[in-house]
């Protein structure tokens, strides 16, 4: 059995092209439609003529050739999720983009959109390729084995995970933890499926379950010498203690992630390791001890000003010289965040936006200026228009008081009532009954 209607079909999608517009003088619509979904093989003829109006070249091996072409793309997938190398990944999917294989066997073909679809999420960017690769899988999902639904739920799990839908992620995921136990996987691929849940199990505040599954996953990193890996097992089980007041606890974590990042020389790792001492530190009121850290952050990412690490980090201190209300530290690592930002005329990306946001109004409020009004409205229309809840909230209640402070009652009423509806949002609360 052949995969050219999916091959087809991918095609098309990726070029947002219609059915209608692809078969048009070369078949009917419904022909294609079984063309598509391999319930029917077209003639040499169409074929070419579909193809030809894609643009698209096909190369078709031998089974021999198509099982060490699955071979070595396997590999690459493994590598891939051990390192996350994301320009050795970039090129190689560069490359193998420029051919298209037909494969013999169906398997092999679901297995190749599987690690195909897996390697782009790793580059981190949820664009329309992806897309495509997300709706063809969902296609053929009802064809998989379980070893390839296993993958398929992780995937998904990942996807949703990535566009902030956390109680997806975790559906998705849950899916699989219920097929580990029955398929012949790899013991890398259970570290890496435990590795991705106690992540999710962490964005869902499910924080013991989160812990339990990282020290799952960082038992085979730490046995292997995967200490990427395991530096981030030990992040995920600090910041869960910490959601947990587990003070003693997180710290001890980042502590052994600091260790590890030091013996074996993981510089790009201190940064993280370095902001999430410095975060644990300021939720204990330790603003000495917080300050010193992030100093130590901002140290590490000293040769990439222009990263949005490197402003969280600028931004970090802002809030702790907030809270401590020095208006003069405060302007000053504002003015030196706005002026990374227009340094490098990152304004277009959304998380520089919002930090753009964040230093304009902690500006504004330690600067007594009389633009925090406008600021504040135009900060919550944008974090409203990208999803983020919780700045809406946070930046509502800040500009209701505004109001209220300046006897404007009814209009504080309103921005009171939009951080509520958030609140709301974030319990699953419909009435206030169910408070």
């Amino acid at each position: 059995m052949r995969s050219i209607g999916h091959i087809i079909k991918q095609e098309r999608l990726n070029q947002n092209m219609k059915q209608i517009s692809l078969a048009r003088g070369i078949c009917s619509t419904s022909y294609l439609s079984k063309i598509e979904n391999n319930s029917t093989f077209p003639s040499v003829d169409i074929t070419s003529l579909l193809l030809k109006r894609l643009n698209l070249e096909i190369e078709e091996v031998s089974e021999e050739e198509e099982s060490t072409l699955i071979e070595s793309f396997y590999n690459l997938y493994k590598d891939g999720i051990h390192n996350r190398d994301k320009t050795i990944i970039t090129k190689f999917l560069d490359e193998f983009s420029t051919s298209k294989v037909v494969f013999m066997q169906p398997k092999n073909y679901y297995n190749y959109n599987l690690y195909m679809f897996r390697l782009m999420l790793i580059l981190d960017e949820v664009n329309e390729s992806i897309q495509s690769y997300y709706e063809v899988i969902i296609k053929m999902h009802d064809e998989f084995d379980d070893n390839q639904r296993f993958v398929f739920n992780l995937n998904l799990g990942i996807y949703f995970l990535m566009k902030g839908d956390f109680a997806k992620s975790l559906s998705q995921l849950e899916q699989s933890l219920g097929l580990v136990h029955h398929i012949a996987n790899e013991d890398w691929e259970h570290a890496d499926f435990y590795n991705v849940i106690s992540m999710t199990y962490f964005k869902n505040n499910e924080f013991f379950n989160s812990i339990n599954y990282a020290s799952k996953s960082l038992k085979y990193y730490t046995d292997n010498l995967l200490l990427k890996r395991a530096i981030d097992n030990y992040i995920v089980m600090g910041l869960a203690y910490k959601k947990m007041k587990k003070y003693k606890e997180a710290e001890k974590h980042y502590q052994l992630a600091s260790k590890l990042a030091g013996d074996y020389k993981l510089d790009a790792y201190k940064g993280i390791i370095f902001q999430n001492l410095g975060s644990l530190y300021s939720i204990q009121e330790n603003h000495t001890k917080s300050i010193e850290y992030f100093n130590l952050s901002l140290k590490c990412k000293g040769g990439e000003s222009s990263s949005e690490g490197y402003l969280l980090t600028v931004l970090s201190i802002v809030k702790e010289y907030s809270k401590q209300k020095n208006a003069g530290q405060v302007l000053n690592w504002c003015e030196r965040g706005l002026g990374k930002i227009n340094e490098n005329e990152l304004n277009s990306n959304h998380t520089i936006h919002s930090n753009y946001f964040h230093f304009c109004i902690y500006s504004a409020i330690h600067s007594f200026s009389n633009e925090l009004e406008e600021i504040l409205k135009k900060a919550i229309k944008h974090f409203e228009i990208i999803q983020d809840n919780r700045h809406v909230q946070k930046y509502s209640i800040l500009l209701a008081e505004h109001y209220f402070n300046e006897n404007k009652f009814k209009t504080a009423g309103i921005y009171f009532k939009k951080a509520n509806q958030v609140l709301f949002k974030q319990n699953n609360i419909i009435q206030w009954e169910d408070m």
